[in-house]
């Protein structure tokens, strides 16, 4: 393992496990798009998110520079979708992937968990990274079903849930 700071930050948060998401535009030249695992609530009031991607990579000009963008969170079922979006080869919104392209709008992932869409509010540059500031105008559920993860390269689907064990069995004794 190298010793540099920048490998440690990026070995120490391939530990971090993440949902994943997909941020989508509809440019003049056809839809963009990218995997992102940087997604945060900022705001219940008004809506609004965060993410950030990559200033050097070929999407985060174009997502960065449209107005409007969806956010679309990514069931275990999807990790093909996620792949596909982090491989610059790789083909893309297409139908057999779930995609609907509304003309203007940025591009609909049926049977996405959630899908968040809005406005840019701010793209602030952050080292390599640019983060970007949505406020939401529009939510969309799906259907509750167990999400997509990413951890140390890989992608992963949760396991049983440790919420159904007795609360005593989780938390010590409180002292009297």
């Amino acid at each position: 393992m190298s010793d540099t700071l920048t490998d440690q930050f990026k070995a120490g948060f391939r530990r971090y496990p993440t949902g994943v998401a997909i941020v989508a535009a509809s440019t003049e030249t056809g839809p963009v798009g990218a995997t992102v695992s940087s997604v945060a609530s900022v705001s219940a009031n008004p809506p609004m998110l965060s993410f950030s991607v990559s200033r050097s990579g070929r999407s985060g000009p174009a997502l960065t520079g449209s107005d409007r963008l969806a956010v679309h969170v990514l069931t275990e079922s999807q990790a093909l979708v996620a792949a596909a979006f982090a491989d610059r080869t790789a083909p893309r919104f297409t139908v057999a992937q779930g995609w609907t392209l509304p003309h203007g709008e940025p591009p609909v992932l049926h049977d996405a968990a959630a899908s968040f869409s809005g406005r840019v509010a701010r793209v602030i540059p952050a080292g390599e990274a640019w983060l970007v500031l949505l406020e939401v105008d529009a939510v969309s559920l799906g259907e509750s079903t167990d999400p997509l993860l990413h951890h140390d390269r890989n992608y992963w689907s949760l396991g049983p849930s440790v919420s159904t064990l007795p609360l005593d069995r989780i938390l010590p004794e409180k002292a009297s």
